[in-house]
């Protein structure tokens, strides 16, 4: 089963970058202590949610030039027999976060849930911030069979970082999976 692989451009033209504008609230702090303020990633971000197996492992990435989204793009919109064009991207402003869960099964999905900027230690023990990204994957019901492979990924838009982007993982099953 694969999902609706592109949202049109057209759909994305007249709405607010909702998740810009929640990656820059969380930038500007808030919470009293406790850890980094998460904002949800709005669905207009979502430039490309497919499991057709274009991207076969694995992968967390960052983007930040337009060369870099047209290998990408390429590589992620392989498994269509006819692939959308790539998205633009205003590269002063904004970059692109690609997350693939590799092989799994029809049911199982990837996204990118939320993000946000952090505090926490660098190589030489000193605070830096950097950028959070929670990647949910979550596992379907179905138990794997060799014949059914799935390849989620998930490709987002999101407001330009200049600095270190760390991915947290976070895993679930999906709801009403019996145990």
């Amino acid at each position: 089963m694969t999902r609706s692989p592109f949202i049109s451009s057209r759909r994305l033209a007249g709405l607010p970058f909702l998740a810009l504008a929640c990656a820059a609230a969380a930038a500007c702090g808030g919470g009293g202590g406790g850890g980094p303020v998460l904002s949800p990633v709005a669905r207009a971000a979502v430039l490309y949610d497919d499991d057709a197996g274009g991207l076969r492992d694995s992968v967390r990435l960052v983007v930040r030039d337009a060369a870099g989204l047209e290998r990408l793009w390429r590589q992620a919109t392989a498994g269509q027999s006819a692939p959308p064009p790539a998205p633009s991207v205003d590269w002063g402003r904004e970059m692109v976060v690609a997350v693939a869960a590799g092989r799994m099964t029809p049911n199982d999905r990837i996204a990118v849930d939320s993000v946000g900027t952090r505090r926490e230690p660098g190589a030489d023990g000193r605070e830096r911030e950097v950028l959070a990204v929670l990647v949910r994957t979550t596992q379907g019901c179905v138990q794997f069979r060799s014949a059914s492979a799935a390849f989620p990924v998930s490709l987002v838009r999101l407001r330009r970082y200049e600095g270190t982007v760390v991915f947290v993982e976070r895993r679930e099953r999906a709801a009403g999976c019996a145990r």
